[in-house]
């Protein structure tokens, strides 16, 4: 039976345990807590756990990746901060549900699960998508240029994620869609889209090599440095 779990480590977690709870009664599913602390490292034990699960919840600690139980899990999981967080305010106006876009499969399950979160919540749906310039690699003895290409890339990646916003704009015709094309580290550039977000979505993996516009180990620093709820889809 599908449910909502919390995950329970030697963290505080307020905020985690009032999202599970909150969703948990939005969804009409009961909540299961899972003992996770004080290694948080049984990865496997988590992920079996996880297996028939709606979403795995886990409080965020600053710095802690959450990365083999990322890997692991079978459902999406979601990384939430206190309310008040480490400056001991939380007052800044949010918006929209974030959501990091490239290429890949992925990326589009995390798309769709973040346009039925953005409907569900009545919030814009923000998809940013970066493109970082790529270094041109050398051989010994040879004369060549090892900066960065002087390419534009911003035409391909709007070209892309137009593309992979289809399926949502078809299947949400009423969803306002916002798109946000960017130059830089993608981690970056998501963890700062993050404070202001209601929520933040990103695939658990991307793509690699040249053609990589955004994610794979991205979702490890996001998880990490959370300005949101965030989630993380496989």
């Amino acid at each position: 039976m599908s449910d909502v779990i919390l995950g329970v480590t030697d963290a505080a977690g307020a905020g985690a345990r009032v999202w599970a709870v909150r969703r948990a009664e939005a969804l009409g599913l009961p909540l299961r807590e899972l003992l996770i602390a004080p290694t948080r490292d049984d990865a496997d034990t988590a992920a079996a756990a996880t297996t028939d699960a709606e979403i795995l919840v886990l409080p965020a600690e600053h710095g802690h990746s959450y990365h083999a139980l990322i890997a692991h899990a079978h459902s999406p999981v979601a990384v939430v901060p206190d309310p008040r967080g480490e400056t001991g305010a939380d007052d800044a106006p949010r918006s929209g549900v974030l959501v990091g876009v490239d290429p890949s499969d992925v990326s589009a399950r995390a798309l769709a699960f973040a346009a039925i979160e953005a409907e569900r919540a009545g919030e814009p749906l923000i998809a940013l998508a970066a493109w970082e310039p790529v270094s041109v690699g050398t051989e010994p003895g040879l004369d060549l240029w090892t900066g960065p290409m002087p390419v534009d890339l911003t035409e391909a990646t709007a070209g892309m994620l137009e593309r992979m916003l289809e399926p949502v704009r078809s299947r949400h015709p009423q969803l306002e869609v916002r798109t946000r094309i960017d130059v830089g580290d993608a981690s970056a550039l998501i963890e700062e889209g993050s404070r202001s977000a209601v929520l933040t979505v990103v695939g658990s993996h991307g793509r690699t090599g040249l053609s990589r516009l955004l994610l794979g180990s991205v979702s490890e620093h996001v998880a990490a440095h959370v300005g949101s709820p965030t989630v993380i889809v496989r």
